[in-house]
């Protein structure tokens, strides 16, 4: 890991236009190659954390937010469970261990509101599988992701 202290907090506001901004640069690149604009970027944060049941985490050092994680607590059945909305950390700092540093974050605090797991979707043809896999994330084939 490079020589910065990153820290990892809850998201506010005034972290939207960073995270808007990291989102289209993330996502942008290869293996994404989406078209984000910026404007659409930081819709869907603002979106996304409206609900009262939104949790979101920014890893950053002192000035400039590298990664985040948006979701939301959902109850199924007896249990309740977050399901990450959005989950990115900057091409520029991926590989020195941050995205995992957030996900185990992300797992303590949510063990002190009782929700006992994570879910997400993610294409399974991408380097996001193996990332995830390695954080304690299982595939679960029986579901199957529907749009129209």
């Amino acid at each position: 890991m490079n020589d910065k202290n990153y820290a990892i907090r809850e998201i506010n506001k005034t972290d939207y236009d960073m995270c808007a901004k990291s989102l289209v640069e993330t996502f942008g690149k290869e293996p994404w190659c989406e078209h984000w604009t910026y404007q659409q970027a930081f819709e869907r944060i603002d979106e996304m954390m409206a609900s009262r049941m939104s949790r979101g985490y920014v890893i950053a050092d002192a000035d400039t937010v590298v990664g985040m994680c948006i979701g939301r607590i959902m109850t199924y059945m007896d249990f309740k469970e977050f399901f990450i909305d959005e989950f990115s950390v900057n091409p520029s700092v991926q590989g020195q261990g941050l995205g995992s540093r957030l996900i185990e974050h992300i797992d303590l605090q949510l063990k002190k509101e009782n929700v006992g797991n994570m879910s997400l979707n993610t294409e399974e043809d991408k380097p996001s599988v193996k990332f995830y896999e390695k954080n304690g994330f299982k595939i679960k084939r029986q579901i199957v992701f529907m749009h129209n």
